[in-house]
């Protein structure tokens, strides 16, 4: 009994009546180990013997319900065809589920009857049962493709005789046995098979102590003869082991065999081991002694030579006579026609398995066009299967490097038997390195086939030391998008059988790499749709919310007096961030603008200032801090800055406008929320802008979509050089707002002050100082007095707690301490570490770059002894309370 009273009589017994829940527990929860474990206990092969390709020849290998098949149990149908189906939906998902897998051609079993031939008849018509449920299965894109690629070609059955039965024939009636064999391999179609059932029939019509068959096969212009059932003897299965290909090959012209398929001429000697042709190797691997042989060609309707077929050893110790001669010519006709048809088959099947996986190849770039990485994997995955290669890449070209650079690498190598990779998809230590051949491909727009990698200067044999993978043969070819310009390569490595590869498996490459170049096209088509969607949702969403200023109201305030600077302290560094009302900030902000001498240098009309303001005003949110009020004050910062620190001689006008803008726009359209939140809640924002400074590159485009709106334009009287400029340092000036990004520059510029070798002529020097003196006032609050610091901290944390909340209750997430708000008494530490870690280090730099920063640094520390005050009472209350119990 379990800790919770059931044992497992009650568990299966559940299971029992709950065959959906358990199904689909399997399906999630069942590993490789525990699949193979299940196809073993029921007489099935492994996954990974079903992937090894090793069990037959082209026809067995299928893998595809598509595929022209025949089983022992008809299609779409169980064993037990008397058995009333009571769940449909479970027997459904499970007849599907085999006709994916159980495909193997088994026309020929030596123990069949004619019992089991109406047995089989029987189930064939059950089959159209197993028809019609899968027409009901959801007609899903996959189902349906499925349903309609796949063949309606049965291969034809017949009963084969048992050898004792074939024998007994024959010394009966031997018209009747010729009849009986002739008719047996006329309905045979799978070749493997076929050349087993000719090898056990020859050995019976000659009495021939063994035989062999082997087929001519011409790869790369080279014939070469090979036999699957090599030395066949009778009484033994004509079904070679699963676990070994029993695969013989003879070279064209050598040996007997070799010579009698060169020339075509029989061979009938009594002392086969007298003869200078006769390779001693045969009765090794055999274990006869070859005394008399009969060799003879087959031939095919055009009189060429299709094969040869040999018996050895005339029972008992006699010679092959003349009439053997005659008789076993006769027979190798039909034989002839039999293989003829049984290769035009084979082929037929090996073709129509291509046109398949590129059906389902063209199936899976409409159906996946949402990611480059998943489009490639797919490709990749049925151009291994097809061409049986160990391993395959693609290597896409970075389109902005005008020289040849693999910006991305896919690699996908064969399984091993045990289930692992032999080389991890992560090491891609040898593509990366010097490719020499994928470059040369890359910029020429030319096939390479290598069939020994090795004796050619262009692969780079390091790169297998690298990887610990032995390469022998590629096939490399270039990728092109829809403008016929090449985006990438795509190579194959080593065909599992050994061999080079050959024409057709470039044609078949050639035509996975123009699928590849259309996905990825495709990919990138959608990727371009989907952030236009994506640019018009922020977009609407912005102009739902904000709306432009009317004529009226800039006019009424064009018409106020702008007091001085000094009237409202506009140049102190301890002006006050809460004076000012809505209103008076807009009239300081065209003080800023005049006293800089801007308004005048850029020729800025009155008109298009006060809009522009005013605009920018309304496009900031009503949150609690990141809103117009902080905007300006950042602002009023930096015109202390260039005002009291000496930075009108460091910047330049149009620095100093770009800074100015940039600080007035750097938190536009703020929603309360920072970039990680962005990220959390997959925003539109996040879509569009991506994971880093989401938030900032959000406000720079706003900045210009107002600035580019009519009556808005700063910058329209000046030159397009200085436009370029002042729209390139504003975006780099609102980038540089993005703490992330500071911490990468503070430690330049901390380089730059502790080495002293400070030159603001310098462009990379003046970058840093600008990004500088932008965070050094987006974070000046931290140095005014402490009321005002006080309050600024208040606002900061109500935005942070409000966000907290919304990870605990919308995103079922713990928010960081900052944000939580059941942690806000720790406000006075967390302000300690905010200064210590960040607003000291840059105050005290920029006190070396320049003594008039030296106040800052001042204000900031007295703020750090007050928030550590209260961060010393906040202790002293908690001991209080733990030595009262509480």
């Amino acid at each position: 009994m379990g800790t919770l009273g059931i044992d497992f009589a009650q568990v299966q017994e559940w299971l029992d009546k709950n065959t959906e829940c358990m199904q689909e527990y399997f399906v999630k929860k069942a590993d490789i180990l525990l699949i193979n474990k299940w196809l073993i206990s029921h007489g099935f092969h492994t996954l990974q013997e079903y992937v090894s390709g090793k069990r037959g020849s082209m026809s067995r290998d299928s893998g595809s319900p598509a595929s022209p098949t025949v089983t022992d149990n008809g299609f779409f149908s169980d064993k037990d065809i008397s058995h009333r189906r009571s769940n449909s939906k479970k027997h459904l998902r499970h007849d599907y589920a085999r006709s994916k897998t159980r495909n193997t051609f088994r026309t020929f079993d030596p123990t069949t009857t004619s019992t089991s031939v109406e047995s089989t008849i029987e189930k064939r018509r059950s089959s159209l049962k197993g028809m019609r449920q899968f027409l009901s299965l959801p007609p899903t894109s996959v189902n349906m493709l499925s349903m309609l690629i796949s063949s309606k070609i049965r291969l034809p059955r017949y009963a084969s005789k048992d050898e004792e039965f074939k024998r007994e024939l024959r010394g009966f009636n031997e018209k009747e046995f010729f009849l009986e064999i002739v008719k047996e391999i006329s309905h045979e179609l799978d070749l493997r098979n076929l050349s087993g059932k000719i090898v056990n029939n020859i050995q019976i019509l000659l009495d021939a102590q063994g035989s062999s068959l082997f087929l001519v096969e011409k790869k790369q212009g080279k014939s070469e003869l090979v036999s699957k059932v090599f030395d066949m003897c009778a009484g033994t299965s004509t079904l070679p082991s699963n676990y070994g290909d029993n695969v013989v090959k003879v070279p064209w012209g050598q040996g007997i065999i070799g010579y009698v398929a060169e020339t075509g001429l029989t061979v009938n000697i009594d002392r086969a081991s007298q003869d200078p042709r006769y390779n001693n190797e045969v009765d090794t691997i055999t274990g006869h002694e070859t005394d008399s042989l009969l060799c003879m060609p087959i031939r095919n309707a055009d009189n060429e030579t299709i094969g040869v077929a040999q018996v050895i050893n005339k029972r008992p110790d006699e010679s092959f006579s003349l009439d053997d001669e005659k008789v076993f010519e006769t027979y190798l006709a039909f034989c002839g026609m039999a293989i003829s048809n049984a290769q035009m088959f084979e082929s037929y099947t090996v073709e129509y398995d291509r046109n398949r996986v590129l059906l389902e190849v063209a199936h899976d770039l409409f159906e996946e066009q949402t990611s480059v990485e998943k489009v490639v994997q797919k490709i990749m995955q049925k151009a291994q299967s097809l061409l049986k290669c160990e391993r395959c890449s693609v290597l896409l070209r970075d389109q902005n490097s005008e020289k040849v650079v693999f910006s991305k690498v896919f690699d996908l190598v064969v399984p091993k038997r045990n289930g692992h990779t032999s080389l991890s998809r992560e090491n891609i230590t040898d593509l990366k390195m010097g490719n020499k051949i994928a470059e040369i491909v890359a910029s020429t727009g030319e096939t390479v086939n290598i069939a020994d990698a090795y004796q050619d200067t262009r692969f780079n044999m390091q790169a297998d030391k690298a990887s610990g993978f032995r390469t022998r043969c590629i096939l490399c070819k270039p990728i092109r998008n829809s403008s016929m310009k090449c985006i990438g390569v795509a190579q194959t490595i080593n065909r599992t059988d050994g061999l080079p590869f050959d024409d057709h498996d470039d044609q078949l490459f050639e035509a996975f790499t123009i699928f590849c170049g259309l996905g990825i096209n495709n990919c990138i088509l959608y990727d371009e749709v989907k952030r236009a969607a994506v640019t018009q949702a922020v977009a609407l969403e912005v102009l739902s919310y904000h709306a432009t200023v009317p004529a009226d109201e800039v006019y009424k305030i064009k018409n106020i007096p702008v007091p001085e600077a000094k009237e409202w302290n506009l140049t102190g560094f301890d002006f006050n961030d809460y004076s000012l009302d809505s209103n008076e900030m807009i009239i300081a902000a065209i003080r800023i603008f005049k006293d800089t001498g801007l308004i005048r240098r850029f020729k800025i009309e009155i008109d298009t200032l006060v809009r522009w303001l005013l605009t920018v005003r309304k496009n900031y949110r009503n949150v609690a801090y990141h809103n117009w009020r902080h905007a300006f004050n950042v602002c009023q910062f930096m015109f202390a800055i260039i005002t009291n620190c000496g930075m009108d001689k460091v910047l330049s006008h149009v620095e100093r406008l770009a800074m100015i803008v940039a600080c007035l726009c750097h938190d536009l359209d703020h929603r309360g929320t920072n970039n990680a939140f962005q990220q959390k809640t997959s925003s539109h924002l996040a879509q569009l802008y991506g994971t880093k400074a989401t938030l900032e590159h959000h406000h720079f485009n706003h900045a210009v979509m107002i600035l580019n709106s009519e009556g808005h334009n700063l910058f329209s009287n000046m030159t397009s050089e200085d436009y370029v400029s002042v729209t390139t340092i504003l975006k780099q000036c609102i980038l540089a707002t993005d703490l992330s990004l500071h911490f990468q520059i503070r430690s330049k510029f901390f380089q730059i002050v502790e080495s002293g070798s400070c030159n603001w002529e310098d462009r990379d020097h003046k970058e840093v100082l600008r990004s500088i003196l932008m965070t050094s006032c987006d974070i000046a609050s931290i140095t005014k007095s402490w009321d005002v610091q006080r309050r600024t901290a208040s606002l900061v944390m109500t935005e942070f707690f409000e966000q907290g909340d919304k990870e605990r209750n919308e995103l079922k997430i713990q928010p960081q301490t900052m944000m939580d708000r059941e942690k806000q008494e720790e406000l006075p530490k967390l302000q300690m570490g905010w200064i210590d870690g960040v607003c000291v280090p840059l105050y005290k730099a920029l006190g070396k770059v320049n003594d008039s920063f030296e106040p800052m640094l001042g204000g900031v520390m007295s703020n750090r002894a007050n928030w550590e005050k209260l961060d010393e009472q906040r202790l002293a209350d908690q001991m209080t309370m733990n030595d009262n119990g509480c």
